[in-house]
């Protein structure tokens, strides 16, 4: 919410996400040109070029050369110095979050995920597969595996289409995530990916497998997704290292 006393390009800005987010301006849509909103709007058209710049900064907005500015995908900013759930992180965010359960069954645990959950042979995973929504557009398929000896009857104890994994398990069986180990590679989007992120075969996306660990230093979770290229921010708090030198 923009205060009282803001200025004026942040007022128009903050009028044109709200516009955005309540679906009167569609993702995909090309926004009024600076001069056309400056003679809208009553304002010059500096104010109305550092309002446009406000949401592109912002990742609201992108600009195509010859063609104009147009209304992006959400960007996810994901901080990959803190470990958070997908519901969590998105509310921190501001975003309506929800997903659309794919798959939800109790398997044999195939070989990656058997590896990584330190499993004997013939061990069961929980297995939950996702498309995540932000502010209702796909952005990430997501596998999720869970070691299905740590939590009995998973499956049937919630609504994952709307329930939080990691809240479910803690309150349930007391796993609770501490840390994880999480990749990511820059990839493509197969048939099957790009229809259930609504993009086109061969669009860029971000592959990312985490392996994740309870108090204990037990891994309980192996996750296996893929981001849209075009609403996903990686974001790194960096420190000096004490050994540096000019």
């Amino acid at each position: 919410m923009v205060e009282q006393g803001a200025p004026l390009y942040l007022k128009i800005a903050n009028r044109l996400e709200n516009d955005i987010q309540a679906g009167r301006i569609k993702v995909g849509e090309k926004i009024a040109s600076e001069r056309m909103l400056a003679e809208e709007l009553g304002v010059s058209r500096m104010t109305a070029r550092q309002a446009l710049q406000h949401l592109s900064s912002r990742g609201l907005l992108e600009t195509r050369v010859g063609q104009g500015t147009f209304v992006t995908h959400a960007r996810i900013e994901q901080k990959l110095s803190t470990l958070t759930g997908f519901t969590e992180e998105m509310a921190r965010q501001g975003h309506k979050s929800a997903s659309i359960v794919v798959l939800a069954e109790t398997r044999k645990a195939d070989h990656l995920a058997a590896e990584a959950l330190k499993l004997p042979a013939n061990g069961h995973v929980h297995r939950l597969v996702r498309v995540r929504l932000v502010d209702g557009e796909p952005v990430a398929i997501e596998t999720t595996d869970v070691g299905a000896a740590l939590a009995p009857g998973l499956m049937d104890l919630a609504d994952f289409s709307r329930d939080s994994l990691y809240r479910i398990l803690r309150d349930n069986f007391g796993i609770v995530a501490t840390t994880g180990e999480q990749t990511m590679m820059a990839s493509t989007a197969d048939a099957a990916t790009a229809r259930s992120l609504d993009i086109r075969e061969g669009s860029p996306v971000l592959k990312l497998t985490r392996l994740t660990f309870d108090s204990k230093g037990q891994p309980f979770e192996f996750v296996r997704s893929f981001y849209r290229g075009d609403s996903f921010v990686m974001k790194v708090d960096l420190n000096l290292g004490a050994d540096y030198s000019q």
